[in-house]
């Protein structure tokens, strides 16, 4: 059987895709399409009859390469970002960036979050209306993301770092793991849960190696060769696992004239649902407290050992605990309501900030709320295709524009956070205090706070849930 399919763009739905026959996809059989989707009533298919043999969703090598690629790319790009605090710990300890405030130095970071985040949903709406260009979009990404490390190696102020690091390397990085978020949807079904905990579970793997390469090179040859070094990386590694990242049915260009999807679903009853406003709300609580801590927890351990190796290995700590909660929280939500999910991150995270990082008054402890609060609170992310779905329905194309809208609200948090966080440190603190100590105490109430309300939108969720979808396909179970 043939392994792959490729189709022309016609006027035909491709925001609907292929979809709607999933018995038939599900055994890589062959679909015939012979009319519209249902959504779609004043478009006409100009071919009455398109013979597709379709590579199966869920098993299957291709969908698997998809998956392996897609963990590529996600493990060298946000592996990248979740090393961050290492080269956060590095600006603000040696010339030339020492001189300036923590703050500026931290909005590097945020920056760079912030934009990959919120520009998902606008990669996800110019996906859906111009299929065709998706993967030139990833490969000049890439270019230009390789582009900005390198040319930032050079930098002699902090704002040559926002603008390379951060916003270029920003806009560039997140339209290269954008795609994923696409195709997901394409390539699994029953096991998405699963799939998008593997992938965005990678980002933890690269979080927990890079923090130690990354701290052994700017030791070794400062940070200079290191941005060299992992620009050259980062091109090569990407580049192989691009070619592995595909749609499931390859689109090439039509040369018929030909109706393209609107910027904004036709329907969009979908957008009034109330569960998509509480998961709106949990991703930028979350994130909110997520990412002060990913930036901060190094700072703090330098402040407890004078070792740099102790603020990498708890970065590294942090880091692999996340991607094991991603992995678990991804399939936990194929099997089972995913406000379960929620509520347990939000109690289990504030906890952990309150008692263990309130009391941290040595490294073990530190270690210890890496673990806890990176195993809480790292891997929320994965029940994203849970929440979509129940909000989408059978409709892909909506499910992945929510999916889309969570990550943009990630985004906001994410740049919020550590600014709040970053005016919350008291830096003139140095004290070894029995709560709170070196100028983290406003910070650690911070944490409790926001996971507290984190936990009470996941009860709202569930709520919701349970009144409004009773159609839920989160809780299909997986054998």
């Amino acid at each position: 059987m043939q392994m792959s399919a490729e189709v022309e763009l016609t006027n035909f739905s491709l925001a609907e895709g292929f979809h709607g026959r999933e018995n038939a996809e599900r055994n890589g059989e062959t679909s015939s399409i012979q009319e519209v989707e249902r959504d779609h009533p004043s478009e006409t298919v100009i071919n009455t009859l398109v013979d597709l043999s379709l590579p199966p969703v869920d098993t299957g090598r291709q969908a698997w390469l998809f998956c392996i690629c897609s963990c590529m790319c996600e493990m060298h790009i946000w592996g990248w970002n979740n090393s961050y605090g290492v080269f956060q710990d590095y600006y603000t300890s040696h010339p030339p960036f020492n001189n300036a405030s923590p703050a500026v130095i931290s909005a590097i970071g945020t920056t760079n979050l912030g934009i990959q985040y919120m520009e998902v949903v606008l990669v996800v709406a110019f996906a859906q209306r111009y299929p065709e260009y998706v993967k030139n979009l990833m490969w000049i990404s890439l270019g230009i993301c390789v582009t900005a490390l390198f040319v930032s190696s050079f930098a002699t102020q902090v704002w040559h770092l926002i603008l390379l690091q951060g916003v270029i390397f920003g806009i560039s990085a997140g339209a290269v793991c954008a795609p994923v978020v696409i195709w997901i949807t394409d390539w699994f079904v029953l096991r998405r849960g699963l799939a998008a905990g593997l992938i965005f579970g990678s980002a933890g793997i690269g979080g927990f190696a890079f923090p130690l390469v990354m701290g052994y090179l700017l030791k070794g040859v400062g940070f200079r060769w290191t941005l060299r070094i992992w620009a050259l990386a980062l091109g090569v590694t990407c580049g192989l696992a691009i070619l592995g990242v595909n749609p499931r049915i390859t689109i090439r260009r039509s040369s018929m004239p030909f109706r393209r999807e609107p910027w904004l679903p036709r329907d969009l009853s979908h957008f009034k649902n109330p569960l998509l406003y509480c998961m709106l709300a949990i991703s930028v609580l979350q994130a909110l407290s997520y990412f002060p801590v990913s930036i901060l927890i190094s700072t703090y351990t330098s402040s407890l050992s004078s070792a740099t190796l102790s603020s990498t290995v708890v970065l590294a700590i942090f880091n692999v605990s996340s991607s094991l909660s991603y992995l678990l929280f991804g399939r936990i939500s194929d099997s089972y309501p995913y406000p379960y999910i929620i509520f347990a991150s939000g109690l289990g995270s504030a906890l952990a900030a309150f008692f263990v990082w309130g009391f941290a008054s040595s490294l073990t402890l530190v270690f210890a709320f890496a673990a806890i609060f990176g195993g809480f609170s790292g891997g929320i992310s994965a029940i994203w295709p849970a929440a979509g779905t129940d909000i989408g329905g059978s409709r892909d194309h909506i499910t992945t524009l929510a999916m889309g809208c969570f990550a943009g609200f990630k985004g906001i948090g994410a740049t919020i956070g550590p600014i709040i966080a970053a005016s919350l440190h008291d830096t003139q603190s140095h004290a070894k205090t029995v709560y709170g100590g070196f100028g983290f105490r406003k910070v650690e109430i911070f944490q409790l706070t926001v996971q507290t309300m984190t936990g009470s939108m996941a009860v709202a969720t569930s709520l919701g849930a349970v009144f409004l979808n009773y159609h839920s396909t989160s809780k299909k179970k997986v054998t």
